[in-house]
C-alpha cells in the first residue's frame, strides 16, 4: 500500500527543511513547493493527502491557495508566523483544518499531521 503524501508549502527552504525533519517518524511521502502556484500545480498533479501551507508567500497567497482548495480531498493545515485571532479564523473558516504558529515545535508539526492523515482516511 503507498503511503499517504504530504506536501509543505513554504517559500522559505530551511522551514521546508525543519518540517520534513519533523516529519521524518510519520509514514509518509514528503513532497515541496516553494510558491502558492507550484502547490497547485503538484495538488493537481499528486493529490496529497495533507498539505501544510505558509500564508505569505511570493504570487498567490496561502490564503488565495486555501480558497482554491476548499472542499477538495486534501486536508489543509496553515503554518504562519501571522498568527492573529482574525487570521487564524480567516483561515478556518477558507477551510484549513488546523493552524501551527510559526515558530513551531517539532511535536506539533507531527501531532496535526498524524490527526490529519488518521482523518483523511476515514
Amino acid at each position: 500500500m503507498a503511503l499517504p503524501e504530504v506536501l509543505i508549502v513554504d517559500d522559505d527552504q530551511l522551514i521546508r527543511a525543519m518540517v520534513r525533519d519533523a516529519l521524518s517518524d510519520v509514514p509518509c511521502e514528503i513532497r515541496e513547493a516553494d510558491s502558492g502556484d507550484a502547490a497547485l500545480a503538484v495538488i493537481a498533479e499528486r493529490s496529497p493527502a495533507v498539505v501544510l501551507l505558509d500564508l505569505v508567500m511570493p504570487g498567490k497567497s496561502g490564503l488565495e491557495v486555501l480558497k482554491i482548495l476548499k472542499g477538495g480531498k486534501s486536508r489543509v493545515l496553515v503554518l504562519s508566523a501571522l498568527d492573529t485571532e482574525a487570521l487564524v479564523q480567516q483561515a478556518l473558516a477558507g477551510g484549513a483544518h488546523g493552524f501551527l504558529s510559526k515558530p513551531i515545535h517539532p511535536l506539533d508539526v507531527q501531532n496535526l499531521v498524524r490527526g490529519a492523515l488518521e482523518a483523511s482516511r476515514s
